[in-house]
């Protein structure tokens, strides 16, 4: 019996899939569907192998078609990991299950069933991340439910993404069917207004408004009862005025005005609407009506919108060619509003544009001892730099420290105060002067200031000085100076020094949690100091303090792959994934998870174990299908080994992509270019790779020379195989050494 069987198209056989491995079920598994007699799962890695059939004739041979290309091997793969994904869900295990969705996807990006899974699987399991990561590449809205949409922007307004969050909203719109809009349709347009409004991508704002201000005007049409517009619009000025403000900013001028007309009948404050209709007069050519609206903004001695009104006052006045009145309209304001911050520093600003500088100072003083801020800060840095006032300039540099503010913040854009070495020595003196002199008056803050200073400029002794002064001056902030000390030798790469600084935090009376800190870094310090031993001791004594903390426990391992104790670290990064791969309770933890995949990746491929590298690395893509060292790492292994070589293509050249700078990344594009018989290119890439004047990585020049000699030019070529003949040897690698000799003809 001969049996001929053709692969459904391309379109269809996910349903396919999905019709046989779900049927009788609908929705999702959950453990109360799973039989007892249910199959043993299968593994993510594991293949599957048929048993035998019986027939009535012996199977013979059936000769294919058509040879399969890579994209139906692809294919056939991605089939396989969502049949084994849908098995798995139906026996409740549902990490497993969505591992195998992920992998389907990496092979076919375009299934929208596994699309579907994997984000419909990773909501259910609380990974939103992963549900994000899976659909930013979706480009059929469609594809997915509007519900998992709209919680995935929901969940990324929590985290702060407003403009990630703005575009699941449009997809969960458009996901919507065709028709009338509904009550949440309406409010979640609302809703993408206000996010597009708060990125000032004002257009799409007022397009989102525009439509919800149609709903309500149709309301039979949108369900919108008075109950629902009540609960849609909240504060419904508030809500008018942000309309109206959106449409203002993308100079759509007359539903601007509409829209502030209805913030004021439904009870918006006199003042907050004409300082909204002012910007409209003013932007319309017409200064005095904008002056007249604005004055009533200015009687209700409001501050809610900052510096703004002030700012457009200084444009009416020059409308009107009477900005001779400014500063004289403002010290009035000022002098019947003296607790307006805003108008305070604006005044504060004027006056210092004007030269006015001792006016300008005694504001800013009198405004940062009330409200300190960065710009009040920075302005009176400015002016004693300006007036060469170093005892000023080092106070007002010792109340920001107090506060937690840096010299360096502080500086004017383009002029660091660490640029000016003759000030820094002159600070450092008058500092020195000044504690010699009444010690008891020269307090923390000060300390501190001088001792930030001189380290960013990299006067370490003098910063030695001042953290130990530092330090006396608040025994109960000995931590916290400490990790700030230790820190910046850190980035210096005075690791000595560091480790001496950290040693002594860990030696005093602290905190558990500072303690664990301080032995981290110090382990670090220690390291980068050659201490190898010392680092480990001091690593595992934060691992033992926290003992919950995969961060804290990666220090180890770390020590130990930088020592090239290769078993240890294995092991040790081992442990780190399989006691927290299932912990995805923050950010952190999957980074680490992470981190140490991509090391066990590169010992397997130093064992030798190519298999195991492209395991883990196929791991990382599973749960960051966009991540760049992974996408590099793996597209270099099938490079390598002449296979899957349009996917490693795809890959490395995402990877550059990410990263232009990155040889390695731009030499596996390369070295994936001639695997592909495309020469040409591969030597631009390789070339931009291994620049002539650089010392670059031996593999670069080893891959060089070999596309040189594939293009047919040989010197070229014995050029590059010796200059990476030479970087071996210079790194110690015997074999690749001889191996690249060989190719030289260059017998010991």
């Amino acid at each position: 019996m001969h049996v001929r069987c053709r692969r459904p198209a391309r379109s269809a056989w996910w349903a396919l899939v999905a019709l046989f491995a779900l049927s009788g079920v609908r929705g999702l598994a959950t453990p109360s569907d799973i039989q007892p007699d249910s199959p043993t799962a299968i593994d993510v890695d594991e293949k599957l192998t048929p048993g035998p059939l019986l027939l009535d004739d012996p199977l013979e041979p059936l000769p294919p078609d058509r040879r399969r290309t890579e994209a139906d091997e692809d294919r056939v793969e991605a089939l396989a990991r969502f049949s084994a994904g849908r098995a798995m869900e139906r026996q409740g295990q549902f990490a497993r299950a969505l591992r195998h969705y992920q992998r389907a996807l990496r092979y076919d990006p375009e299934a929208e069933s596994v699309v579907s899974a994997v984000v419909r699987l990773a909501i259910q399991l609380d990974r939103q991340d992963e549900a994000v990561r899976a659909c930013q590449k979706v480009q059929n809205a469609q594809a997915l439910n509007s519900l998992y949409w709209m919680k995935l922007g929901i969940h990324l307004v929590k985290k702060g993404n407003w403009e990630q969050a703005a575009g699941m909203y449009e997809k969960g719109l458009a996901a919507r069917e065709e028709g009338q809009p509904t009550v949440a349709d309406v409010a979640l347009t609302l809703e993408l207004g206000r996010l597009y409004h708060l990125l000032e991508q004002y257009p799409k704002a007022a397009d989102a408004f525009a439509r919800v201000l149609e709903a309500l005007e149709n309301p039979q049409q949108s369900g919108l009862d008075e109950a629902a517009r009540g609960e849609l619009l909240g504060d419904t000025a508030s809500t008018y005025l942000l309309m109206g403000s959106s449409f203002f900013h993308c100079d759509r001028i007359d539903e601007a005005v509409a829209a502030f007309e209805a913030a004021g009948r439904a009870g918006a404050s006199k003042g907050l609407l004409g300082y909204s209709l002012a910007q409209v007069e003013a932007h319309t050519g017409k200064p005095a009506e904008a002056l007249a609206k604005l004055e009533t903004y200015f009687q209700e001695h409001l501050a809610s919108e900052g510096v703004a009104p002030y700012r457009l006052l200084a444009q009416i006045l020059e409308d009107l060619k009477k900005d001779d009145e400014l500063v004289q309209r403002l010290e009035k304001l000022h002098a019947e509003d003296g607790e307006n911050v805003p108008l305070g520093y604006f005044l504060a600003e004027t006056y210092h544009k004007a030269e006015q500088l001792d006016k300008a100072e005694s504001l800013y003083r009198s405004l940062v001892a009330k409200t300190p801020a960065v710009t009040g800060y920075r302005s009176l840095v400015a002016i004693y730099r300006q007036t060469n006032r170093p005892d000023a300039l080092l106070d007002v540099l010792g109340e920001a420290a107090a506060k937690g503010v840096t010299a360096e913040s502080l500086a004017e854009e383009g002029h660091p105060i660490t640029d000016d070495a003759d000030l820094v020595r002159t600070l450092i003196e008058t500092a020195r002067k000044r504690h010699q002199e009444a010690p008891d008056q020269f307090g923390h803050g000060l300390r501190l200031a001088v001792a930030l200073l001189a380290l960013d400029a990299g006067e370490i002794d003098a910063a030695s000085e001042f953290f130990d002064l530092t330090l006396q001056a608040d025994a109960d902030r000995a931590s916290e100076t400490l990790l700030t000390w230790g820190l910046g030798l850190l980035d210096r790469e005075q690791y000595a020094m560091a480790a001496g600084v950290f040693q002594r935090g860990v030696e005093r009376e602290t905190a558990p949690d500072d303690e664990t800190v301080l032995y981290y870094y110090l382990s670090g310090a220690l390291e980068m100091d050659d201490r190898t031993e010392e680092a480990l001791a001091a690593a595992r004594k934060a691992a033992e303090l926290n003992p919950d903390s995969p961060r804290f426990k990666s220090r180890v391992a770390w020590i130990l792959y930088r020592n090239d104790r290769r078993q240890e670290a294995a092991e040790a990064y081992t442990e780190l994934v399989e006691k927290s791969d299932s912990d995805f309770s923050s950010a952190v933890v999957r980074q680490v998870v992470r981190e140490s995949r991509l090391v066990l990746s590169n010992l397997a491929v130093l064992a030798d174990n190519i298999p195991e590298a492209e395991r883990r690395l196929e791991e990382v893509l599973d749960e960051f299908p966009d991540d760049v060292a992974a996408l590099n790492d793996l597209g270099y292994l099938w490079a390598d080994q002449n296979v899957r070589l349009e996917r490693a293509h795809r890959m490395v050249r995402q990877a550059v992509e990410a990263d232009p700078q990155n040889a390695a990344y731009r030499d596996s594009l390369g070295w994936a270019l001639y695997r592909l018989g495309r020469v040409e290119e591969a030597l631009v890439e390789l070339e931009k790779a291994a620049p002539a004047e650089d010392e670059p990585d031996a593999e670069i020049l080893d891959h060089l020379g070999d596309v040189y000699h594939a293009a047919n030019q040989p010197e070229r070529a014995k050029d590059a195989w010796q200059r990476a003949v030479r970087a071996f040897e210079k790194s110690e690698q015997a074999e690749k050494a001889k191996t690249v000799q060989e190719k030289l003809g260059i017998k010991d």
